[in-house]
């Protein structure tokens, strides 16, 4: 597939490493020499510096055979021109990143339809819904299901009194399926076999059947809470939309903005919400509103710095869960050394929307994981799909990847050796960054 990239910052960079990386004839526009520069050492795509949005440029970087054109830079108004003048150009497709609901809530103009941009990305919507889930499941650092809901993935950390620490994998017991996909230790992510010992402090990846994951979480301590009150910091878009996803569930929901016009905003806007007006990173503030009682603290400023000193705050007034956004990336693994319980990137979230969208077909989904270390990887196995009916342990499947689940209608299979796939099945990958083309093309079709 021929995709044109504009814009060379975080997501744009994402993109075309892992566009790239799957065999697409990549092109980056990006203004700025020195993302250019960057975006030439370090990845295998074309680049061009120029205006992205220009029609010009559009004609001479070969749009009119551009199968996909991803906007990414920081301005909303040149994604929306440069989708625009793409798709009238030639582009069959257009996805552009636009941030102002403003773009987004006026139905008779229909950006998809009327002005054929065909995907539009709200990285605060995203960021937004990725932390409702987390209130589904706060017990986890990440919850993903597949299957239609079927299959669920969480990753944990192992704690100290868990039953299966100190165990190897092939010596834990089964109180119903389970397959642990992969172990984060420390920077490193290792895909384990019956032989490896868990350890105190791990991060694992566990995928189940989403009805009895419950089960399995008591195995590696951990025990399922209901949250009652959310606390949410800063009182953007982000905490706007995590409010009105979290609407009707029960949940008791504190907002804390410092700007007095955006809690009168919010309050029109919220009304099962309460909006608090004053500094968050004030210690006097977060005690006297009892945020230690919180079930789940969620920090979403623009300032990564306010993020982490508050979320600090919060957990050592008790809160259960802490999440924070972070903007800049090398920002995360800071936090969570720190102590942060979750960090949320909306440029990892951003980016895994578009790859879902850009892959779309025989892959139902995407989901980068562990600050994008890996992903996880739905397919639909094909008709004619070659290895159909063959015993997993005979199929020399791809290295550093393994196969986690597998959903054949309303069955939900965890594979062992003599299991096997068959068209129309749904199946779980597990992949680290350079098995990920291995496994596309290993699912391919004999036809």
């Amino acid at each position: 597939m021929r995709i044109t990239i504009i814009g060379a910052g975080k997501v744009g960079f994402k993109l075309a490493e892992m566009l790239s990386y799957r065999g697409h004839d990549v092109l980056v526009i990006e203004q700025d020499p020195e993302r250019q520069r960057i975006i030439e050492e370090k990845l295998d795509v074309q680049t061009l510096r120029a205006n992205g949005a220009s029609p010009a440029v559009l004609k001479e970087s070969g749009i009119a055979t551009t199968d996909l054109l991803i906007a990414v830079t920081e301005n909303d108004e040149l994604n929306i021109i440069a989708s625009l003048f793409a798709k009238k150009l030639g582009a069959k497709r257009t996805v552009a990143r636009i941030r102002n609901p403003e773009y987004l809530s006026c139905a008779e103009i229909g950006l998809d339809n009327t002005l054929g941009i065909d995907l539009v990305i709200n990285p605060d919507y995203v960021t937004a819904a990725a932390i409702a889930e987390l209130v589904e499941a706060p017990e986890a650092i990440e919850s993903e299901y597949y299957a239609d809901g079927k299959i669920q993935l969480l990753e944990l950390r192992l704690p100290p009194e868990a039953q299966a620490v100190n165990k190897k994998l092939k010596e834990l017991p089964s109180p119903n399926p389970y397959l642990i996909v992969a172990v984060q230790r420390g920077e490193k992510i290792l895909i384990p076999r019956g032989e490896d010992r868990l350890l105190a402090g791990d991060l694992v990846f566990v995928l189940a059947p989403a009805k009895q994951m419950e089960h399995v979480e008591h195995l590696l301590g951990q025990k399922r809470m209901h949250v009652q009150q959310v606390v949410i910091l800063g009182g953007a878009r982000t905490a706007y939309y995590l409010a009105q996803r979290l609407r009707g569930k029960k949940i008791e929901i504190k907002i804390i903005e410092k700007d007095r016009h955006q809690c009168e905003i919010l309050s029109e806007k919220l009304p099962q919400a309460i909006i608090i007006h004053g500094d968050g990173s004030d210690l006097s503030l977060l005690e006297e509103e009892d945020i230690g009682q919180a079930d789940l603290f969620a920090a979403v400023t623009g300032d990564d710095k306010v993020n982490l000193l508050v979320s600090l705050l919060a957990k050592h007034l008790g809160a259960k869960k802490v999440v924070a956004k972070v903007g800049r990336s090398d920002y995360a693994g800071l936090m969570e050394k720190l102590g942060i319980d979750v960090v949320i990137s909306p440029r990892l979230l951003t980016a895994a929307a578009i790859l879902k969208y850009v892959m779309r077909g025989e892959i139902v989904s995407v989901s980068l994981l562990g600050q994008d270390k890996a992903e996880m990887i739905e397919f639909i196995a094909p008709q004619g799909c070659r290895v159909a009916g063959k015993p997993l342990k005979q199929i020399n499947f791809p290295r550093h990847a393994i196969i986690g689940a597998i959903a054949r209608g309303e069955e939900v299979i965890v594979p062992g050796g003599n299991d096997f796939i068959m068209p129309g099945d749904h199946v779980i990958v597990f992949a680290l960054p350079e098995a990920v083309a291995n496994v596309q093309n290993f699912f391919g079709s004999n036809r």
